[in-house]
């Protein structure tokens, strides 16, 4: 199945995708142009300073595209080790974000991604690094009923070998 251009799968419980998270951002993932990519517009709530979104959250948003990432390439899921950030501008509340992150190389034990935040002309007001490594399987399995199976998204089963 081909995972471009398609939503991936969500989950339950998860702060930036978890649809029955009442305190959660709700976001689908998608692939585009061989990268996973959300598109957002920082909310009132999301401020850390009177009109800037919290930095934190800009990370953690890059972490949710990375781990996708990392995800798809070893077809299971995972975890963060390490992240690395850099926030270049200031996030303003109200402006469109597309946040973008893939695969820069895989290894046996681990997968390094990148990621970045980019406002509507294509300038780049974050970016980060990320060290991921495969979750455990019994944690895997522990985690299997989190999944949301939805006609809208491509099926996890289809995607993450080790939840089937």
């Amino acid at each position: 199945m081909a995972v471009e251009s398609r939503v991936l799968p969500w989950t339950k419980s998860c702060f930036v995708c978890g649809e029955d998270n009442k305190h959660g951002l709700g976001l689908k993932s998608r692939m585009e142009n061989g990268c996973v990519v959300i598109d957002y517009i920082p909310r009132d709530c999301d401020r850390g300073w009177k009109h800037i979104m919290h930095g934190g959250l800009t990370i953690t948003l890059m972490d949710e595209v990375m781990t996708w990432a990392a995800m798809l390439e070893v077809k299971s899921a995972c975890v963060a080790a390490e992240i690395n950030s850099r926030l270049k501008q200031p996030i303003e509340v109200g402006q469109p974000l597309r946040v973008e992150g893939s695969v820069s190389s895989a290894k046996s034990r681990m997968v390094l991604t990148e990621a970045r935040v980019v406002d509507i002309n294509g300038v780049v007001l974050a970016s980060a690094s990320g060290k991921y490594m495969k979750m455990a399987t019994d944690k895997i399995l522990f985690c299997k009923d989190d999944f949301v199976y939805d006609d809208a998204a491509i099926d996890p089963e289809d995607i993450l070998i080790d939840i089937k």
